[in-house]
C-alpha cells in the first residue's frame, strides 16, 4: 500500500510537504503543491479519514438529514448542491433519509454522533416552518425555517420569484392572467400570491379576483388538484384568461390536458406558465413549459459552504429563482 512518505521520495520533498498538501494548507508552494497532486492522482492514493481525525480532532464529517428529500425527484437538487461542496472543500458528507418524528430520525441523529459531525444540514421537501430543538451541534436549515430562529436557514424567496414571473408576464404583454395557486397551508402560496399581486399592481392591473387556490386538501385526505372545478367556468364570456399561471409544474401538467378539453391549444389559443422547471415534465409537455426555477441546487450549496463556515448568526437566506422561456408563452 502506499504512504505519504512514498510519495515524498517520489516527489523529492519532505513528508511534512506532503501532509500539507493533503490537507489543503494554502501556504504551500504552487509548483510542489501540483507536483505532489500529480504523483497522488497518479497512484491513486487515499488518506486514511480515521488518521486525519485522530491528527486534527475534527472528523470532516457534515450530516445531511433528508425529510423526504431523498425521494422527491422536485427537490433532489437540494443534495446533489450540498454534495458538490462538499467533495470540493475535502467534508464527507453522510446522508440519511428520514421521516421527522420517527426513529429514522433518532438513529440518524445517533450514527451522526457516533461520527462526531461538524454540523447537519436539515432538509425538507418543500419550504415550511420546522421546530428543531438545539442539540449542540451546529445547524443549518435548507428549505424550511424555525421561527424561533435558533438556527441558521436558506429559503427560496417565493414572494420574489412569483414578482419576477408576474412581471415578465405583463412584459410579454399578457393582460388576464390567472394565478392557480397552491395549498393555503403551504408557506409559499401566501408568499407567491402577494408576489403575483404586488407585481401586477405595479404594472396597473388589478388580479384580486385572479388568485384560486388549485390545490384542496381536507382532514384525512389526500391533497387533489381542483384545476377541473376552477377551469372551465373561467372559459365563458368576454373576459377570458389569456395565460394560465401554475402553482408547479405536476399542476401545469395537468391544466395542458384540461385546456385541450376545452379547446385551447397551449402556445396559441393559451399560454401557461409555472413554478419548479421539474424535469422531465417541462421538456416533454408540448409545446415546452415556460418556468421559474426554484434554486434547489444553490441552496444546497450556501447550506453546505455555511455548514462548513459556521452560520452562528442566524440568518434567514433567500435566494432568487431563474425564468426559463419556452413554447408555452
Amino acid at each position: 500500500m502506499t504512504t505519504q512518505r512514498e510519495i515524498a521520495r517520489r516527489a523529492k520533498t519532505s513528508l511534512k510537504t506532503v501532509s500539507r498538501v493533503i490537507n489543503r494548507d494554502p501556504l504551500v508552494n504552487a509548483e510542489t503543491r501540483a507536483r505532489i497532486e500529480a504523483i497522488i492522482a497518479e497512484i491513486g492514493y487515499e488518506p486514511s479519514q480515521a488518521a486525519r481525525m485522530m491528527r486534527s480532532q475534527r472528523s470532516n464529517v457534515i450530516g445531511f438529514l433528508a425529510d423526504g428529500v431523498a425521494t422527491s425527484s422536485s427537490s433532489i437538487d437540494l443534495i446533489r448542491g450540498a454534495q458538490d461542496v462538499a467533495w470540493e472543500r475535502g467534508k464527507q458528507m453522510m446522508l440519511f433519509n428520514i421521516e421527522r418524528g420517527t426513529a429514522s430520525a433518532a438513529n440518524a441523529d445517533s450514527q451522526l454522533a457516533a461520527f462526531r459531525a461538524e454540523a447537519i444540514i436539515y432538509a425538507a421537501v418543500f419550504h415550511q416552518e420546522v421546530d428543531l430543538p438545539d442539540t449542540g451541534v451546529p445547524h443549518v436549515l435548507l428549505n424550511c425555517f424555525d421561527v424561533k430562529q435558533r438556527h441558521t436557514a436558506i429559503v427560496p424567496d417565493d414572494y420574489q420569484l412569483a414578482y419576477d414571473l408576474t412581471l415578465t408576464i405583463f412584459e410579454r404583454g399578457y393582460k388576464r392572467p390567472v394565478f392557480l395557486n397552491l395549498n393555503s397551508d403551504i408557506v409559499a402560496s401566501h408568499l407567491r400570491a402577494k408576489g403575483f399581486a404586488d407585481a401586477a399592481a405595479a404594472m396597473g392591473h388589478d388580479v384580486s379576483g385572479a388568485i384560486h387556490t388549485a390545490v384542496v386538501s381536507r382532514a384525512g385526505t389526500t391533497p387533489r388538484l381542483a384545476t377541473h372545478d376552477i377551469l372551465p367556468p373561467l372559459f365563458v364570456g368576454d373576459q377570458q384568461p389569456d395565460l394560465v399561471l401554475c402553482g408547479q409544474d405536476t399542476m401545469a401538467m395537468n391544466v395542458y390536458f384540461e385546456l385541450g378539453e376545452l379547446g385551447r391549444k397551449v402556445g396559441r389559443d393559451i399560454a401557461v406558465a409555472s413554478f419548479d422547471n421539474l424535469e422531465p415534465i417541462v421538456s416533454l409537455l408540448q409545446p415546452g413549459l415556460s418556468t421559474m426555477e426554484l434554486p434547489y441546487y444553490e441552496m444546497g450549496r450556501t447550506a453546505m459552504n455555511l455548514a462548513i463556515d459556521g452560520g452562528e448568526d442566524r440568518q434567514v437566506l433567500r435566494l432568487k429563482g431563474k425564468f426559463i422561456e419556452r413554447a408555452s408563452m
